[in-house]
């Protein structure tokens, strides 16, 4: 792919056993690659004129560079060939095989990052950066759940006992943890040109709870409710949206209506959500990154704060670079 106004020299690698391609002079439409702190695997999407020499299958790697730096390591999982001989591919990073893969996990007195690592190893997943505030997990049984979900767990937990947020995400081929505030960047965005399109949404449908009840585990007709909370005037305000959680016993009261009281903290509030179409990508924005963002006149508001990015898509295609955002604005 040819150097484009944005500057940067964009490069696509195929890597099949002891070979290695340059697929960008074969490229057809660019290429798009997502990324997220949600638990989703990043992803990259482009599409290959079949020429007969640059030879892939699935499970090999795909790399995206620009100006020498990775930005995407994966694995092709899907081809789909045209009578065109065009050849559209998708590739998925390690985060893929986090939601795909089950386990049973049993452990006590781990960090988040011990855990991280140790699926890790018996996965055989590369590991990067690494934080979790050191908190020790004391004890945690997690039967049939995802790897993602066993994580994210051990992370929110980890993340609750600091006051702090971890996330997980791939970077360039590596499982990272972060946290939020680390992330933090000196950029920008405003509605001045650059931001080309927006979409600002409010939703108490999907994430919005008010009230918490905490069962401990067992068999239907055994369920204790162990502990409950709510916020008598957003049940008032909205009707119940109730919070169902199977916790373990080992958990005391004092713990239980931390939980409760931490959920509802976290949960009871009106989800806003942002959505930034910018026609000036920057490649050193990415998923997790928490941006100020200048938009006057936004809806009942005008925002002008830190909003945290939490997924993000850089489309390079026709010599430009737009990048897609969604962002959370948290209330405050």
């Amino acid at each position: 792919m040819r150097r484009g106004e944005w500057g940067l020299n964009v490069q696509l690698l195929l890597r099949h056993g002891n070979a290695v391609f340059d697929a960008t002079p074969i490229l057809t439409d660019g290429v798009e690659w997502s990324a997220s702190v949600l638990g989703r695997a990043g992803k990259l999407r482009f599409s290959v004129v079949r020429d007969g020499i640059v030879n892939f299958t699935e499970g090999d790697e795909a790399i995206l560079l620009a100006d020498g730096e990775t930005l995407f390591s994966g694995w092709v999982m899907t081809k789909e060939r045209s009578s065109e001989q065009i050849i559209s591919v998708t590739a998925y990073d390690q985060m893929f095989y986090l939601a795909r893969n089950r386990g049973t996990y049993v452990y006590q007195n781990k960090t988040a990052a011990e855990l991280v690592q140790m699926v890790a190893v018996d996965f055989g997943l590369r590991t990067g950066e690494i934080r979790d505030g050191g908190w020790k997990i004391p004890q945690r049984i997690e039967e049939g759940e995802t790897l993602m979900d066993i994580l994210l767990s051990a992370l929110e937990i980890s993340g609750k006992a600091a006051g702090r947020e971890f996330f997980l995400f791939d970077r360039a081929g590596k499982l990272t943890v972060k946290e939020r505030q680390e992330m933090a960047v000196q950029a920008v965005l405003r509605c001045d040109g650059g931001t080309s399109e927006y979409w600002y949404k409010t939703d108490i449908s999907r994430d919005t709870f008010n009230t918490v009840r905490l069962y401990h585990a067992g068999r239907k007709e055994n369920e204790r409710l162990a502990t409950e909370a709510e916020r008598a005037g957003q049940v008032e305000k909205w009707g119940r949206l109730q919070y169902y959680r199977h916790v373990p016993y080992a958990l005391n009261g004092a713990q239980l209506r931390e939980m409760a009281e931490g959920i509802l903290t976290e949960k009871c509030r009106v989800k806003k959500e942002l959505t930034l179409e910018n026609i000036n990508g920057d490649v050193m924005l990415f998923a997790g990154n928490s941006v100020w963002v200048d938009i006057p006149d936004l809806a009942e508001i005008s925002l002008q704060g830190m909003a945290l990015i939490e997924s993000c898509t850089h489309i390079f295609r026709d010599g430009e670079h737009r990048t897609r955002m969604d962002m959370r604005i948290e209330e405050g």
